[in-house]
């Protein structure tokens, strides 16, 4: 038996499963599920962790959850029972997903969002000129002013008169739109017939649970397969007619604010994540899984920030309910997932926010998911984690300086020779079969950019 197999079948959330006179004793089916989080952007890094899964652990899931951009993925797998149709559906959502190259693919901006967002400097300015402190003059007893200070004044004024053309589409926009963006084109492509496939999804014996958010009633919903809706335990709702999935997929991505609720039946429905971002317990729970895998996209915690002295409304919004809360929430699913044993696969390192867009940071994450797959499957210890780390944190930053070095001119080909040569000397550390195809050429190639790099690659 290969090392691999070996670890599966001694795998610490499998021994729970064993009675204690020993694997004589006939066990129950082995029920494999597979649990998706929501993470926007961030998904790149679940990618990842799924090609390992998929080519190393060859896990053929028969049940799959799901939220928000997890639920995209997952829905495009369950439409397979077979481990052969799940790989190739896989394949075609790290094509869609490597083909992105901007944050727009992802997020298209309502014009009143993109106005006030072009309008916003004007408008800190005239806020500044409001609440500068009026110095008096000991003679005249008037605010102290000079010719570059009047000017400063009448230009901002003059910029402010003409952004309020704009003031009408701003004020109507919270309220006709109901969000600051509308979903990307990605998610049409995902949805696109040879993609994703409404009756091919219904047919399959894949157990599919897409989790949503009801605003009307306030509840934590699940769509299935067929568009039936469930409640948290699982349970049919009784009276409510089926919906379409594809409508589903929207609304489980409808992040409150980002995209406008979508209408399934009665209610209307935004991101599951409101409530429930990493939906473990339905399926060790409620689905029968023995065998589970959590793909987690966000790494745990929050990053800290400067001052919010100054900070405007919206920044304190987000501040507090896509960082602060999110993170708590996320906090208690994953101890839930830990203490039922299921395999956790998450980054510590932040690749990219969930709303940036970046084919080099894409591919960068994605390579980290299949590495953490790997040394969580592994049961790697600590000090090897922590290698992994230092290799896509190395990653990162060899990006940044390439970004400095041929967008803007400001680093050196030093720079880069220097920490193409850390990293050639960080994977020197790591067996090959312990790393993504193509990893050898890391350090010699240069990362991707949304630009196009000129010249040979540094051979460090």
């Amino acid at each position: 038996m290969s090392e691999l197999g070996e670890w599966m079948r001694d795998a610490p959330f499998l021994r729970r499963q064993r009675r204690a006179d020993g694997d004589a004793v006939p066990q129950p089916p082995d029920v494999v599920g597979l649990v998706l989080s929501g993470g926007g952007a961030r998904s790149s890094f679940q990618i990842g962790a799924l090609r390992y899964l998929y080519d190393r652990v060859r896990i053929t899931p028969s049940v799959i959850t799901g939220t928000s951009a997890g639920s995209i993925l997952g829905s495009v797998l369950a439409q397979y029972p077979d481990h052969a149709g799940q790989r190739a559906a896989l394949a075609e959502l790290e094509r869609i997903w490597l083909d992105m190259t901007s944050s727009a693919d992802m997020f298209t901006e309502y014009p009143w969002f993109a106005r006030l967002r072009a309008n916003m400097p004007t408008w800190r300015k005239v806020m500044a000129l409001r609440q500068r402190p009026a110095r008096h003059d000991t003679q005249q007893h008037g605010m102290a002013w000079s010719p570059s200070t009047a000017w400063d004044a009448l230009g901002t004024l003059w910029d402010a008169g003409r952004s309020s053309a704009d003031l009408q589409t701003i004020v109507r926009g919270p309220s006709e739109e109901r969000a600051a963006f509308t979903p990307g084109p990605i998610v049409d492509r995902l949805l696109e017939p040879h993609v994703f496939s409404g009756q091919r999804l219904a047919e399959s014996s894949v157990a599919l649970r897409i989790a949503v958010v009801g605003l009307e009633s306030g509840e934590l919903r699940y769509v299935t397969n067929n568009g039936a809706v469930h409640d948290r335990e699982d349970r049919p709702l009784v009276g409510l007619e089926r919906v379409d999935v594809a409508d589903a997929i929207r609304a489980s991505c409808a992040i409150p604010g980002v995209f406008p609720p979508v209408p399934l039946g009665r209610e209307y429905y935004v991101d599951g994540g409101v409530r429930e971002s990493l939906p473990v317990e339905v399926a060790v729970d409620h689905l029968g899984v023995t065998r589970c895998f959590a793909v987690v996209a966000s790494p745990a915690g929050v990053t800290p920030r400067d001052s919010f002295a100054t900070a405007d409304m919206f920044e304190i919004i987000m501040r507090s309910a896509s960082g602060i809360m999110s993170d708590e929430l996320q906090r208690d699913e994953l101890a839930f997932a830990r203490e039922h044993g299921v395999a956790v696969i998450s980054p510590t390192v932040d690749v990219h926010d969930l709303v940036t867009i970046d084919p080099g940071l894409i591919r960068i994450a994605v390579d980290y998911g299949w590495m953490c797959a790997r040394d969580v499957v592994a049961d790697a210890s600590q000090e090897r984690r922590d290698l992994t780390d230092e290799i896509i944190a190395t990653r990162r930053r060899i990006w940044e300086i390439e970004e400095e070095a041929f967008a803007h001119g400001t680093a050196s080909d030093v720079d880069v020779a220097a920490a193409k040569t850390e990293l050639r000397e960080l994977l020197a550390r790591v067996p090959t079969i312990e790393l993504p195809d193509g990893a050898d050429r890391w350090p010699q190639g240069w990362e991707q950019h949304a630009f196009e790099v000129e010249g040979e690659p540094l051979v460090p």
